[in-house]
């Protein structure tokens, strides 16, 4: 099974194991759900292929980033980072061992900014 660190301020948040089809956005119907003003409520698809997992921008606003260049579709890579509005996920082939770093991340009252203790 493959996963997705999200990451704030290079600190994992969270990981997701990756499913069948995985949604990121900001509705509730998202596995990953992210809220973020910047992010569409469906704004991209994780899905399975033959050569391992791709990632395909649903037409939302803000579109997708892997490693910091615009993309519509990408096929994921170990290393590889996504942006999603403001936030970072980091494709995992396998389970990480260093969930020591995970902290515990607060939101703010400015929408769409977090921050750490």
């Amino acid at each position: 099974m493959a996963y997705l660190r999200h990451l704030v301020n290079g600190a994992t948040v969270t990981v997701y194991e990756l499913g069948e089809t995985t949604l990121i956005g900001r509705s509730s119907e998202c596995p990953i759900k992210v809220e973020d003003p910047t992010v569409s409520s469906m704004h991209a698809k994780i899905e399975p292929t033959g050569d391992g997992w791709r990632v395909l921008d649903l037409g939302s606003t803000n579109g997708i980033f892997a490693n910091g260049v615009r993309v519509s579709e990408v096929l994921l890579e170990p290393g590889v980072v996504l942006t999603v509005g403001t936030h970072e996920f980091e494709y995992l082939p396998k389970l990480p061992n260093d969930l020591e770093r995970t902290l515990k991340i607060k939101k703010s009252w400015i929408p769409g900014v977090y921050y750490t203790e």
